[in-house]
Formats: C-alpha cells, structure tokens, sequence
C-alpha cells in the first residue's frame, strides 16, 4: 500500500495530508460574486424494446402499486433523507480566491447565529494573504462574502463571519463526539469537487485514530508548514477533495465532527487528485468546540499542555513487545513534572486509550479536558503505573 495523503498535497511526516486548496475542475467566472460553475456530462444509455427479465418477476411496485416499506428510523438505521433535510440548510460552500482568481474549494457549517461558520485552517489560510476573498454560498444559492475571525494550523480548525447571516438558517446542534462508539452511522456533508450540497453516509470506522499532516501556519504566504496532529474519528463515508470543513453529523442530525483529511492509496501526480478509497478523518466535535470558541473570543487558541519531550519508544512487559511514548525530557514546573514524570518513562495509555508511539500521544493529549485529573499509564523500570496529570492551556 502506497501513502496516505489528501488528493493534491503532500503527505505528512506519517503519510497523511489534509485536502488543501485544490485546483477545482474546469470553472468560469460567473457573475459578480466569482461564483464558479462545473460541468458534467452524463451518458444515458436506453435499451431498445425495454427490459427483458427471464423467469416470473414481479413488477408491481413499477406500475404504480405502493412501494415496499422501510424499517422504521432507529439509531442502527437512521432515516437519512429527514437527517439530509435538517441539517443541509446549515451546511455552505466555500470558495477561496486571491486577486479575483479561484484557489480553492471548501466546506463549511454555521456554528452560531451570529454568523460564525466553523471549517479547516487549509481551507480559508490562503486567504489570509494580500487579495485573499472568500465566497460562501448557501443551499438556497445565495452567496456572501466572509472573513476569517481566527485559524488554528496546529488543529487545523478555523472560523469565519458572514458578511449576511442567511434568514431562517439555524446553526447545527452539537453532540458529543466522546459518546461515538465504533460502528455508529455518520452523515459527511459539503461540497466534494465543487458539487454542491452533496452528502454520502457510512460508519465509524475507528476512534481515536492519531494522524498528522502539513498544514498551512500562522503565516499563509510562508512556505513553511506547520504539523497538525488530530485524535481523529475515522469514517468510511466517502470524502473528497472540498469535503474538507464540512460537517460529520449522527444518526440524529447532530454536528460530531470536522472532516479534514483522507486516505489515498498513492500520492497523485503533479495536477490531478486522487478520489477516495474509504478511509476519512474527522477533528472530533468537542475539540473543534473548544477551539472555535476560543477562535471567536480571542481570534488565538490555546490547547492542552503536558510538558515534556517525546520520541518513539519500545518496551517488553509480561512478555510482550510494544511501542511507547517514550519521556525525553520534562519541563519543570509544568503539569508533566507536578503528576512526577520522569526522563525515561514510556507512556502507554492515557484515559484508558493506548499509547504506541509520539505522535499518539501528543494527539490524545489534545482531546484531553483541562484543569481535570487525567490518567496516565507509564512503565518506569519495568514496572507499570498510573499518575494522574492535571493538563493546562498553553
């Protein structure tokens, strides 16, 4: 298997890259608001004589008879047609701009009736330049212009104001992402190649999947990337390229999570973008919570702190072999040396999730709550033990 990357960027140090600002699909400047168009060719094939069907098929419910009845909508098989209608009015395209030229495309759901909307940090950094414009279009075609309040590259969350808060248009209901268990039915909403409005549907596949990626820094004109590391959910819902921003919602319509990034089987080559295999990634609601409110109140986030210096580790216990986060150094003063961690431990679960290596861990500790007792598992001589860490912000 080849890397994992989001289609058009390069990988991360682990293989994996958010989708980023794309170059959309054939577009063409369309009215004063640069809004852009696609265009798809569809092929119909008709078979002549209609169809044959050997054997005696029943054929009723195609000549006007009343069609079969679905199971009623339970959190095992929701009813996504009503999830679709409640939570897409909420759900907006975005288009990024530099002097006037498209850059890229994007997703976003309103956060608040105050016409925050809340997407990735690559999605609208490269408007945060000279020139930078950003278009935000609604379901119901209308579109405005808007302005980032604040971007956070280590989390890749951001936020941004409408210049017009839609009418009738109520911002999405928040869940809680640390109830999602394995195998819970997701709705992915946005505006994947510029297809507006578009929804797909799947599980979850997996949580608290660590992935990092190269993200777009405080600095939108520097070529220097910042690392994101994100305690992921992992959906199978397919995401593509302008998914990136849009909103992971439950069986019940409820906002779980920020879709960010994907898995694709090869890096694509110079101008193409490879589609999805599958594998998606979503920034968990209650961190992007904490992060856009912090973004709106202070344009800045800060984000739980430990206090030390990792690298990968390896340890033997009761005779099986492991990875860790191995301790390199801990700052004094900080909550690492008030829990008594030392140089040389191995961290191997926090909270109860396990610990294989750095980026893990770094990527729990941010989706830790602060100024409460988390517990850490550590080895420290070959022994095992657990240390409550009170994390801070920093």
């Amino acid at each position: 298997m080849g890397a994992y990357s989001g289609p058009g960027e390069p990988g991360g140090p682990d293989g994996f890259g958010p989708y980023g600002p794309q170059q959309p699909p054939r577009r063409e400047k369309k009215g004063p608001g640069w809004g852009a168009t696609i265009a798809i060719a569809a092929i119909a094939a008709l078979l002549g004589g209609g169809l044959a069907f050997g054997g005696n098929y029943a054929m009723s419910a195609l000549q006007g008879d009343e069609p079969r009845k679905v199971a009623d909508q339970t959190i095992e098989t929701p009813d996504w047609t009503q999830v679709a209608e409640k939570t897409s009015e909420s759900v907006m395209s975005i288009q990024i701009g530099t002097n006037g030229q498209v850059q890229g495309l994007g997703s976003g759901a309103l956060y608040d009736d105050q016409g925050h909307v809340i997407t990735n940090n690559h999605v609208v950094a490269p408007a945060d330049t000279p020139g930078g414009e950003i278009a935000v279009t609604m379901k119901n075609g209308e579109t405005t212009e808007a302005e980032i309040v604040g971007r956070d590259p280590s989390t890749d969350i951001a936020i941004i104001e409408l210049e017009q808060v839609p009418d009738g248009v109520e911002p999405l209901e928040v869940g809680d992402s640390k109830k999602l268990d394995v195998g819970d039915p997701v709705m992915a909403l946005g505006n994947p190649l510029g297809l507006a409005d578009s929804v797909t549907t799947g599980i979850v596949s997996a949580l608290d999947r660590p992935v990092s990626t190269e993200n777009i820094g405080e600095d939108a004109s520097s070529s220097e990337k910042e690392l994101t590391i994100t305690n992921a959910i992992q959906t199978d819902a397919a995401i593509n390229p302008g998914n990136s921003g849009g909103p992971l919602v439950d069986g019940n319509g409820r906002f779980i999570g920020v879709n960010s990034a994907a898995a694709s089987l090869s890096q694509a080559g110079e101008g193409e973008q490879s589609g999805s295999i599958g594998i998606g990634f979503a920034i968990p609601a209650n961190q992007a919570v904490m992060i856009a409110d912090q973004l709106i109140a202070n344009g800045k986030a800060l984000h739980p702190f430990l206090g030390i210096t990792l690298t990968d580790g390896h340890i033997n216990s009761g005779g099986i072999s492991r990875g860790s986060a191995k301790v390199q150094s801990v700052q004094g003063g900080t909550p690492a040396d008030k829990a008594g961690l030392k140089d040389g431990d191995d961290i191997i679960e926090v909270a109860g999730t396990k610990v294989n290596n750095a980026i893990a861990l770094r990527a729990l500790v941010r989706a830790q709550p602060v100024n409460k007792p988390v517990e850490i598992t550590l080895v420290r001589g070959g022994q095992e033990q657990k240390v409550d860490v009170t994390l801070v912000l920093q």
